[in-house]
Formats: C-alpha cells, sequence, structure tokens
C-alpha cells in the first residue's frame, strides 16, 4: 500500500469514529444539535490533522478548495472535506461520509473516501486502480439505458433551460432508467466506481465537487465526459459513464442540448 494513502486511510477512519460515536447520542432540540456538530466537525478536523501532521509535517492541508492555489506549493497538498451530508445526519438520516484527496505537483494522485455508518472505505491510486474496503473496484459493464441506474445531481438544475431538463429526464425515464441516489456527489462517485450506478449526470457542473471521486471513476475504468464528448466542463454539463457504449447512449438522449 502507498505509504501516503495508508495514512489518509487512518485519518479518515479516525475522523469517521469520531463522527459515529456523536451519531447515537440524545440531543434534545435543533440549537443543541447544530452546536454540538460544530463541535465534533472541529474535533474531527483536528484528530485528522493531528495524524497527517505527525506523519508529513511538511504537507500542505486545506479543508476547501478554493483557498489552494497550487503553483505556490512544492509539497503535496491535501484537501479534506470534513463532513460531507452535515443535514443528513441532523435529520438522523445515515448518509454522510468524509472524503480526502492528495496532489502531488497540481496532479490528482490519492483519493479516499470514507462511509462511516456503513464502514466502507473506497480508495484509488493513480495508475495504481481502485478499491473499496481492500477489494478492487471496477464500474459496471452495463451497456443499456433500459434499468441502467443513475444519479443525477438535483441542486438547481432547473434554474435555466428547464423545460429542456425536463425534457431529457422524461427521455431517459422513457428508455427504462432507475434514479438512484446517495444524495451525495463523493459517494455517488465511489458507487458508480463500484458498478452500483452505471451513470451520473449533472446539469451544474463545478469540477471542485468531483474532486474527491474523479480519480476512483477513472482507475475503475470509468469515463468523465461533457454533453458533447469532450472535456469541456465550462459549459457546466457532465456525464459520468461506466463505459464508453453507455456514454454514447446517454449523449444521444441529451443531444437536445446541442
Amino acid at each position: 500500500m502507498h505509504p501516503i494513502l495508508n495514512i489518509a486511510i487512518r485519518a479518515a477512519r479516525k475522523g469517521g469514529n469520531n463522527i459515529i460515536q456523536f451519531y447515537d447520542k440524545k440531543i434534545f432540540n435543533d440549537f443543541e444539535k447544530k452546536r454540538i456538530l460544530i463541535q465534533e466537525i472541529y474535533k474531527t478536523r483536528k484528530i485528522i490533522m493531528n495524524i497527517i501532521k505527525n506523519s508529513y509535517p511538511k504537507h500542505n492541508i486545506f479543508t476547501k478548495y478554493n483557498s489552494i492555489k497550487f503553483k505556490n506549493f512544492k509539497n503535496p497538498i491535501w484537501i479534506i472535506n470534513l463532513f460531507n451530508g452535515k443535514k443528513n445526519f441532523l435529520k438522523k438520516f445515515p448518509n454522510f461520509c468524509i472524503s480526502i484527496v492528495i496532489f502531488f505537483k497540481k496532479i490528482l494522485n490519492i483519493s479516499v473516501i470514507y462511509d462511516p455508518f456503513r464502514n466502507e472505505i473506497f480508495t484509488a491510486v493513480k495508475g495504481n486502480g481502485a478499491q473499496v474496503n481492500g477489494y478492487r473496484m471496477r464500474c459496471s459493464s452495463f451497456n443499456s439505458l433500459n434499468k441502467s441506474y443513475f444519479s443525477l445531481k438535483l441542486k438547481n438544475i432547473f434554474l435555466n433551460k428547464e423545460q429542456k431538463y425536463l425534457k431529457i429526464l422524461k427521455n431517459l425515464f422513457k428508455k427504462g432508467v432507475i434514479f438512484r441516489t446517495t444524495s451525495l456527489i463523493p459517494l455517488d462517485l465511489s458507487y458508480l466506481s463500484d458498478g452500483r450506478i452505471d451513470f451520473m449526470l449533472d446539469f451544474n457542473f463545478k469540477i471542485n465537487n468531483y474532486y474527491s471521486g474523479m480519480l476512483q471513476v477513472k482507475e475503475s475504468g470509468g469515463i468523465i465526459s461533457d454533453y458533447k464528448g469532450g472535456c469541456n466542463y465550462n459549459n457546466k454539463i457532465a456525464i459520468i459513464a461506466n463505459n464508453s457504449n453507455l456514454l454514447k447512449l446517454i449523449i444521444n438522449e441529451i443531444k437536445i442540448l446541442i
């Protein structure tokens, strides 16, 4: 195992275990829930930071993507999302995770996504494949829209061109696709990497939201594309698919946007 990946896994597990311990506590009102959650997030941050700094004191650690200027750093950069799914957690909906990505010289090299509730840890190392709990992950080989599982990022997708988007979804559902989502982008990307979901759509694509799972998708054989089959993500519409055959079918269904 890559030595830095080993530390990233340990940090994610320790941080996740701290969060899951709080999940079972009795909280009496919404104000108290939020107050204690903030305390637990701070505690989780301290746990993760200490583990990383003890092993790699010269590495750079951030908890927000927009804080980074890659050109200023020679040492590896760690970007940590301490808590995906805060609202789920507060509502006692068991769906949340921690994600860690590590860049070497501006290149994404390591990805870790940890679901503490299900005790599943998804990892990827550039050029060395992707794994879940130590077992190799591969995208599904499903190449038909009928009965394929897909995830859709729902937030803000109908602010513009809403009629076109609705027509696309209607076309897809007519083809027999089945909607499944964890509601968390990192976990959906991990599920696609492990063959549990066949493709994803995002009509308001922001690449920062996808760093945590992009490497896992690529290392498990998946494809990330814009709606024309290229890599122009500035149009904010992206398709993440298990294979090129399914990608072509999806592009054909959403050609109304071209």
